[in-house]
């Protein structure tokens, strides 16, 4: 319960003021005494809290016990695509944000600066593109969930996607709107909240748009089949966001079939992980070191019950379907659940995965990609995308050396880079770039890594990684990198 209170009272500050009509009248009294009338309608109610739906969509969450008065209304009408397009402007500025509507989306980029006037034609085309990408999101998912009988509805609101430039501002978002909880910020590249109904991703995440893509469906979900704050099992709602991932833009794939990716993690952890454990709780979920295994997890569980127990599974989605926003559900209840969806145990379906799995692989004629032993590595991060190679040669005595390419991912702006490669030994080298071009791809040289530096954080013993850092060329910050004041190892913070 008081996770629950920090959590509701953290994104109290992104809920917008603006004015509901034809809706009931709530008044609370805040923590510090202060009385508070919004317009909302109740869409749940549990563990001692109501959720007000606003008539931009978001959700204020208030303890039963505060609510000191309710005048009934006739509910609240929605937003429009053009009123949520200029709520977007007025919580985000006006000067920095620039959007675009189509079908059920509105699409918003929040800009970390204000950009030359030059620059105004390529950011329209940067947002049609993602704005085609959730319309081709919406078909996608439209036809698998018609193939698996979902009790679908057209979404109440305009559905919201979010794309911040500047990597700072997302985290600081991200902190706002999850309110701490969750994996770490830094640790994100892109979520969907079910308290604001925005889908939120950095830029550095749109040139494949595969993390636009895996939040687009949880959106997809929660906006045409099930509650918000219901108790969705995690391994679920992973899992079928985890069964549309692959390339991308071009969304090749759905939960009918195996994706590749997961399924070469799924057999490289075969065993070593019980699937019970997802299914009696979510802790996994929001832990940045078991998140991995458990989104492997979700996808093998997801897969295979989709397409194996089809019927059983439609069924299943069904009863999610009905659940309550604010219902809880404890650790036995869970199990008890799914027990009774699926006609078998956690166990039973744990051991019949493997067997399905390599018949469908050759089904599928699936070949893995043998993993890379060459040294090289890309990095995608703060509008940088860095493709190099590491490895040790013996013309320098058999230290490490890296070179590779550089692109600049921003579609806007000339951008200043500084990239490290940074060992746990304690090893680095760096490259400073002042002026790359938008789009442009730049060669980064070979180099030593022969500078040292005492790592502030514990690696396994003869790995590395990279690091990118950028700000606008005309930045401040870029004039101090030029000037000599390089941020340094980014592991000796």
């Amino acid at each position: 319960m008081k996770d629950l209170l920090v959590f509701v009272f953290a994104v109290a500050s992104l809920i917008a003021d603006a004015a509901l009509i034809h809706a009931d009248t709530y008044t609370y009294v805040e923590e510090d005494g202060n009385k508070v009338s919004i317009e909302a309608q109740s869409i749940g109610s549990g563990q001692g809290f109501q959720a007000l739906e606003r008539r931009d969509g978001q959700l204020q969450i208030v303890p039963s016990s505060a609510i000191v008065d309710r005048q009934q209304g006739e509910g609240p009408e929605p937003y429009n695509r053009e009123q949520m397009a200029e709520l977007l402007a007025k919580r985000f500025g006006e000067d920095l944000v620039r959007t675009q509507q189509q079908g059920n989306f509105v699409v918003a980029l929040v800009l970390s600066a204000p950009i030359k006037k030059t620059a105004e034609s390529r950011a329209k085309a940067f947002i049609q593109k993602a704005n085609r990408f959730m319309n081709r999101v919406d078909d996608t998912f439209l036809r698998y969930a018609k193939s698996r009988k979902f009790p679908l509805h057209d979404p109440r609101f305009p559905m919201v996607l979010l794309i911040f430039e500047s990597e700072e501002k997302f985290n600081e978002y991200t902190a706002e709107a999850t309110g701490g909880s969750g994996l770490s910020a830094a640790n994100v590249a892109g979520f969907y909240s079910p308290i604001t109904n925005w889908l939120a991703v950095r830029m550095s995440s749109c040139d494949s748009f595969a993390v636009p893509l895996h939040e687009a469906i949880h959106q997809q979900m929660y906006n045409r089949v099930f509650n918000r704050l219901a108790p969705i099992p995690k391994w679920f709602d992973e899992g079928i966001a985890t069964g549309f991932e692959g390339e991308g833009e071009r969304i090749s794939i759905s939960p009918a079939k195996v994706n590749p990716r997961y399924a070469a993690q799924a057999q490289a952890l075969s065993g070593r992980v019980n699937w019970k454990s997802v299914v009696e709780n979510d802790g996994a979920f929001t832990a940045d070191v078991l998140a991995g295994n458990a989104y492997t997890i979700a996808w093998c569980m997801h897969w295979h019950l989709a397409n194996k127990h089809r019927e059983a599974y439609e069924a299943y989605v069904q009863e999610l379907s009905q659940r309550e926003t604010l219902e809880k559900l404890d650790s036995t209840e869970r199990i008890e659940k799914f027990d009774g969806a699926f006609s078998l145990s956690v166990p039973k379906l744990q051991a019949q995965f493997p067997n399905a799995l390599k018949f469908a692989i050759r089904k599928q004629k699936i070949h893995f990609n043998k993993s890379s032993t060459d040294g090289r590595s890309s990095t995608n991060q703060s509008l940088g995308q860095a493709k190099l190679k590491v490895v040790s040669l013996s013309s320098v005595g058999n230290r490490l050396t890296a070179n590779g390419t550089l692109k600049n991912m921003s579609p806007l702006r000339s951008m200043t880079f500084y990239v490290t490669v940074e060992t746990a030994e304690g090893n680095y080298t760096d490259w400073l770039i002042p002026d790359l071009q938008p789009g442009r791809t730049l060669e980064l040289k070979r180099q030593v890594l022969s500078k040292r530096f005492l790592p502030a954080l514990r690696m396994r013993s003869g790995s590395y990684q990279v690091f990118i850092r950028s700000t606008p060329t005309e930045s401040r910050e870029s004039k101090n990198w030029q000037s000599g004041k390089i941020p340094g190892p980014y592991l000796s913070r």
